[in-house]
């Protein structure tokens, strides 16, 4: 489903503050897995998200997204294929627009659509019927202005947001790192609901341990650009947090040298 073949990037190149994000990276995501990218600052797992994304273009390198080749489309051109939710709730959402018309927005992303248009009887119904699976009540408050929801709300409605286009990739760029602990453990019982009601390809980017260790089919860590060490899902069922932060450990030890 996704490709990442030897991937590099390089950023402000030629001057003295050039520095290799990536470097001959590669990735295989078949259909339907989750793989969790854990490292430090500046090991290249959020750069590898953008690229996928296409917020960067890579120097070198191809990506596959299940049979287009998306190495050289910018961003708005994988907008019908990716969902992406961002770490900050107040990025997925627009503030100043009601709940069913970001939801309209979600809905028309890759083609100019007017509101009016968008926000018809069907749409509404169905942005209730999804509204209602949160068990947050905002149902009932679809004409509400998403600022006035708390940040677990909004990154909730982000996720189904996300989704609602059934992407080929779901990108989930440390979505719960804003949170309270109790809406990032609801945020992700969410998350694992909805990736396996939809079957999602589905990338994420975490620093928190737990959610490494209990989420996925398998983890990656990266360091200096690199990617480290691969753990499928069988040597994670049986590893602690200690198990994994000594992974994580020794990748910036070694790494640093």
């Amino acid at each position: 489903m996704l490709k990442v073949q030897s991937i590099t990037k390089v950023f402000h190149r030629g001057e003295i503050n050039e520095v290799t994000a990536l470097q001959d990276a590669s990735l295989d995501v078949p259909a339907g897995q989750v793989v969790v990218l854990i490292g430090g600052n500046g090991s290249g797992k959020s750069t590898l998200l953008n690229l996928v994304a296409g917020t960067y273009l890579p120097d070198s390198g191809r990506i596959v997204i299940g049979e287009h080749d998306m190495t050289h489309v910018p961003e708005h051109g994988r907008a019908g294929i990716l969902g992406r939710v961002f770490q900050d709730p107040l990025v997925g959402t627009a503030s100043g627009l009601t709940i069913e018309e970001n939801f309209a927005l979600a809905a028309s992303r890759g083609a100019f659509r007017g509101l009016r248009l968008a926000l018809g009887r069907k749409l509404r119904d169905e942005i209730r019927d999804r509204l209602a699976t949160l068990g947050m009540g905002l149902e009932g408050r679809m004409r509400t202005k998403v600022g006035l929801l708390s940040g677990g709300q909004r990154q909730a409605i982000s996720i189904l947001m996300a989704v609602c286009k059934q992407p080929l990739v779901l990108l989930l760029d440390e979505h719960t790192a804003a949170l309270d602990p109790r809406a990032s453990r609801q945020i992700m019982d969410l998350t694992r609901t909805i990736i396996r009601e939809h079957n999602l390809t589905t990338i994420m980017v975490t620093h928190n341990l737990n959610h490494a260790l209990e989420n996925g089919d398998r983890t990656i860590v990266m360091s200096r650009g690199r990617i480290v060490h691969e753990i499928p899902r069988q040597q994670l069922d049986t590893m602690t947090i200690d198990d994994l932060f000594a992974l994580f450990h020794d990748a910036q030890l070694t790494a640093a040298v």
